[in-house]
């Protein structure tokens, strides 16, 4: 388990993320030894005629070799449930997750269950302001030789990233973001998307590296959203009124996004009725300054208009005598939005307006759909209910007037957010920076009014609460706290108003590292001896925060192995020992394992009581003898099925 990860960590080189989705995507493309086949490659992509180029542009930062090797590295925690709050009525069943611990080691745990499953992610990371808070602590445990060896770096550079510690330069933020964005772009399914706020000072280099790792192509808006329509006091020159949402797809898959429901002002322009339904009029002149006459020859043509009936012709007869022109109120030639050939096709639905001004123009008529409610999202969110305030408003809406929490998203904004990206029922939501768990909130709030079951995956660091904040008077201690205790209350007022019969519980998992001693004694083990040895000792190493190491270990399997956090294992008894079994996964984890219970075993699965296709041993609780008998007997099975037999340590 930790002593095979960090053994596995003490090889990996900067790129192996990628060489292993590569393998995984195109395996025709290497060679038995692992080669990339690079001429094979290039060879395909010519029969296919897809240009190859050499030129190129990428977002480059100080950092960016040591973020992908945190890329390519395992965890080196591991996940321990907490069995008293996991039990109780409303969350043993529940779907929902809350992960306390680094985010960039619970993406790595989520990727064993999670890979491909998450329709939506939002999060609102750090906005690297200077009064934020943000610093990156990495504390690397390497010296600069020894990231020379690893990564490749000169001693120059080493030395230069491990001086980032402790630092909020835009190169702190991006070795900080870089690992993160690409671990959760892998958690995203094919029609997910990602929604990430920030504001000026790191919006190009986060648009940056969006574009690297989600692909240019994929990013489909930035939205400016007002968070404070009175601007911030503190700004110079200029109070700013708002911030971004960067909006970006998994593939370009059409089901990526949905479309939200028409507000009431949307609904208020369309004023006119004809036989044909209620519709508004759009000026049909192309209003951008940009697009002219000079480079949109093709859209620059007259129309004729009868000024008693204001019908529209393309051609001057008749009472058609008006022509009109497009052109801006200086009298400047511009240009149409449709064609001739659209015009010719849907004249029908032109008209032609006199200004007060006495200047003619043409419009189009825009039918409601009145079978639908929905409509695309503008890039621009002016809605009241985003404000900033709104969230402040919620929290002390449930803390009985206090505000544990200093900047908390509007509950709206977050709801729109998850309208765009987890319309679907069954979506999983994946905030991995928590902070006081608004999108819990805003999902509650979402199953209830539209009772769609969807599930959330939160994820927060257990940051200190500083003494000279409003939550340390109360008693929090850490942010998690905070989210945590915001999600019940959320929950039982939106229960008590609404009465909608929704998951209203979540699962809570903390991740672990066990300390220095454990490591040391864990990877001097040796299991030619673990006959002479207490084994049942090492089980109790991974006792944490008050749970026996037994339910860590097969927590962290578990979700390993992609059952997930949600899934129970059940005790299956063999001899004298009792068998976790999860599918078709059995799991040996406590010490006591005995020849008549390897026997008693075989006899299950080859009788076909237990379908297993492989036992999993915790290398540290089996007698070296009796790992000998599993693993021959497993091996030998007369029904001729197949049993692996996995050794973690």
């Amino acid at each position: 388990m930790i002593r095979a990860t960090r053994e596995y960590n003490e090889t990996v080189t900067p790129n192996d993320f990628e060489i292993k989705r590569l393998r995984a995507a195109l395996p025709e493309y290497f060679d038995k030894n692992g080669a990339f086949m690079l001429d094979r490659f290039q060879e395909s992509l010519k029969a296919d005629n897809v240009s190859i180029t050499k030129e190129g542009y990428e977002l480059k930062f100080l950092g960016k070799s040591y973020a992908k090797y945190l890329t390519s590295t395992d965890t080196e925690t591991v996940v321990v449930p907490d069995l008293a709050h996991n039990s109780q009525p409303e969350n043993k069943n529940s779907e929902n997750l809350y992960i306390v611990g680094d985010n960039l080691d619970a993406l790595k745990h989520l990727l064993g269950s999670y890979t491909g499953q998450v329709k939506c992610i939002y999060i609102d990371p750090p906005y690297n302001t200077g009064s934020d808070g943000f610093v990156y602590n990495d504390d690397f445990g390497f010296t600069p030789a020894q990231l020379v060896d690893k990564i490749g770096l000169s001693e120059d550079e080493a030395g230069r990233v491990l001086d980032l510690q402790g630092k909020s330069s835009h190169s702190a933020w991006l070795t900080f973001m870089y690992p993160r964005l690409q671990l959760a772009k892998e958690l995203l399914s094919d029609d997910g998307a990602v929604f990430i706020s920030i504001d000026d000072n790191e919006y190009f280099n986060l648009k940056g590296v969006c574009d690297e790792v989600f692909g240019e192509q994929n990013c489909v808006s930035t939205v400016v959203v007002q968070t404070n329509p009175r601007g911030r006091t503190f700004d110079r020159f200029v109070a700013k009124t708002h911030e971004y949402l960067l909006a970006y797809t998994k593939t370009d898959s059409p089901d990526a996004m949905s479309l939200i429901t028409k507000t009431e002002n949307a609904l208020a322009s369309y004023k006119n009725k004809d036989d044909n339904g209620t519709y508004r009029l759009l000026e049909l002149r192309n209003r951008n300054p940009i697009f002219n006459r000079q480079n949109r020859p093709n859209l620059f043509f007259p129309f004729y208009a009868d000024p008693d009936t204001c019908e529209v012709s393309l051609f001057k007869q008749g009472t058609f005598t008006l022509e009109i022109i497009p052109q801006n109120s200086k009298g400047i030639d511009g240009c149409w939005t449709w064609s001739k050939k659209r015009a010719e096709e849907f004249g029908h639905l032109l008209v032609a307006r006199q200004a007060t001004t006495g200047k003619w123009s043409v419009f189009r008529k825009d039918y409601l759909d009145e079978t639908s409610s929905t409509t695309k999202a503008k890039a621009l969110w002016l809605e009241s209910g985003l404000n900033h305030e709104r969230g402040k408003e919620r929290v002390r809406d449930l803390f009985q007037g206090l505000a544990p929490f200093s900047f908390p998203k509007s509950t709206d904004y977050v709801k729109k957010v998850l309208e765009l990206g987890a319309a679907e029922p069954g979506s999983v939501v994946l905030d991995f920076f928590s902070g006081s768990a608004t999108t819990a909130d805003a999902l509650l709030e979402l199953n209830a009014n539209d009772n769609r079951q969807r599930s959330f995956i939160l994820v927060q660091l257990p940051e200190l609460v500083a003494e000279s904040e409003e939550a340390f008077a109360m008693g929090y201690r850490t942010i998690d706290e905070i989210g945590r205790e915001r999600i019940k209350r959320a929950a039982a007022k939106i229960k008590e108003e609404t009465g909608a019969e929704i998951d209203y519980g979540f699962r809570l998992y903390r991740l672990e590292e066990p300390s220095g001693q454990v490591l040391d004694q864990l990877e001097s083990f040796d299991p030619a001896t673990a006959d002479a040895l207490f084994a049942g000792d090492y089980v109790s190493k991974f006792d944490l925060d008050g749970t026996p190491g037994h339910d860590t270990v097969l927590a962290t399997w578990l979700v390993e192995d992609g059952y997930g956090l949600t899934t129970s294992a059940e005790k299956v008894r063999l001899e004298s020992y009792e068998l976790d079994v999860c599918g078709d996964s059995g799991y040996v984890i406590d010490t006591g394992l005995t020849s008549d219970d390897v026997v008693a075993l075989v006899r299950l699965v080859e009788t076909g009581a237990l379908g297993l296709s492989r036992i999993v041993v915790f290398g540290y609780s089996v007698k070296f003898s009796v790992m000998h008998e599993l693993k021959k007997n497993l091996a030998v099975l007369k029904s001729g099925k197949t049993v692996d037999v996995i050794e973690r340590f």
